[in-house]
């Protein structure tokens, strides 16, 4: 009797056990799963919202609202590390995306295999694709639109540099260019912004990129010196007058960062010639042992 007792005991100890078990289970993977998706709400703010939306329509790039039905788990990780390798490896899709946003690069991201997953974990948290906020996206105004030409002229001066950005960010035109009536030619080390209202997406797009930077070098530029959102605002409103006044896009035909510096180099290397003509040209020995053979 105290046998069977003591298996009955066993066996309520071993059920109650296995189920403590299963609710512990339960519990570490609901809390693992909520926190998967915030943190990829986090990384996702920090490296993508510059250049996408989650359903608000097409920025810089695509909208990705229901990318994780339409692209394999694989594919976006691939895609996500460095989208010119995949482009280069002939993938179709890769090469039609390029395509449509007209070879367009998306930096690589440097973020790790889980960290790419937690902000493919919080887009698909969203939902599927259902057009409805694209067409919303498509029909909304852009606030530069209305910019009185104060503002506009603040954009052109921050964009020229003659008007110091508040803390001391390089200039847009040291990097960029834009042929433009009365703009002066830019440097060549980027692409040329004359058409980038349009192509960047507007307010929402160029706003998002001058707030945080996802271009290595313009992430390094700014990290210290962000702008200010006016002046944001001014350059975007000047851009965008750029953009859509296609009469006065014109050439500049004097580049003075090219005639500039060639003349300082010219300039220096004058200097520098100067002062080195007048320099001891032979040593003091050779001096010595002329003046020993004329003595001969």
């Amino acid at each position: 009797m105290k046998t069977g007792l003591q298996s009955i005991q066993k066996n309520l100890f071993e059920s109650h056990k296995i189920l403590i078990m299963l609710v512990l289970t339960f519990l570490m993977l609901s809390i693992s799963t909520v926190s998967f998706g915030q943190n990829g709400e986090e990384i996702f703010t920090k490296n993508c919202a510059s250049c996408h939306k989650i359903g608000g329509g097409r920025l810089v790039g695509p909208d990705l609202l229901g990318v994780t039905a339409l692209r394999s788990a694989d594919w976006l990780l691939k895609w996500t590390k460095s989208s010119q390798t995949l482009i280069k490896s002939g993938d179709p899709d890769a090469k039609a995306i390029s395509d449509e946003f007209g070879g367009l690069i998306m930096p690589d991201q440097a973020l790790s295999d889980n960290d790419i997953k937690a902000i493919f974990t919080f887009i698909a948290s969203k939902g599927g694709y259902t057009g409805a906020d694209a067409q919303i996206a498509s029909v909304a105004s852009n606030e530069s639109d209305n910019a009185t030409e104060a503002d506009i002229q603040k954009g052109k001066f921050i964009f020229e540099g003659i008007q110091r950005l508040s803390n001391h960010g390089p200039a847009c035109i040291s990097c960029h260019n834009i042929n433009y009536k009365g703009v002066l030619e830019g440097g060549l080390l980027a692409k040329d912004l004359t058409d980038v209202f349009s192509r960047m997406g507007g307010d929402a797009g160029l706003k998002g990129i001058l707030g945080a930077p996802p271009f290595p070098a313009m992430t390094e530029s700014y990290k210290d010196h962000p702008m200010t959102d006016e002046e944001i605002g001014n350059i975007v409103a000047f851009l965008n007058k750029v953009d859509k006044d296609k009469a006065n896009q014109v050439a500049s035909s004097f580049n003075p960062l090219l005639y500039g510096g060639s003349g300082g180099i010219i300039g220096l290397l004058l200097i520098y010639w100067i002062l080195w003509y007048g320099r001891k040209k032979y040593t003091v020995k050779r001096e010595i042992f002329n003046r020993q053979i004329e003595s001969i």
